[in-house]
Parts: structure tokens; C-alpha cells; sequence
């Protein structure tokens, strides 16, 4: 795949939303250990992927001026 990691990142995030609306309800271990990656993962992805973007844009800009 010739997709940058930005977009791969971002594409898991949708994935990992649709999951947490649809998933039925797992009661227990499993569930609680399911629900607290997938809500850290819908906070830590957008982070990741604005950081990824912002340094592609800058590298972008800085191979222009230089």
C-alpha cells in the first residue's frame, strides 16, 4: 500500500468508533479491557495522526525554500 501511515492511522480510528457503537455489550475482564484500548486508542490516534501531519507539511515546505 502506497498510503502514507497518517491515513492507515485514521482508517483504524473509523474502525475502532464503528466497533465501540456496534459492539454488543461484553460484561467482565474482557470487556473492560476492551473498552479502555478502544477509548484510548480513539483518543491517541487523532493525536498521532496531527502530529504525522503537521511533519509531512513541514517537510514538504522545507525541501520548497531550501
Amino acid at each position: 500500500m502506497n498510503e502514507p501511515r497518517y491515513v492507515q492511522a485514521l482508517t483504524l480510528w473509523f474502525v475502532v468508533l464503528i466497533f465501540m457503537q456496534t459492539a454488543p455489550g461484553i460484561d467482565g475482564v474482557l470487556g473492560t479491557a476492551l473498552g479502555v484500548f478502544c477509548i484510548a486508542l480513539v483518543w491517541v490516534l487523532p493525536v498521532y495522526i496531527a502530529v504525522r501531519l503537521v511533519d509531512d507539511l513541514g517537510a514538504r515546505f522545507e525541501s520548497r525554500s531550501g
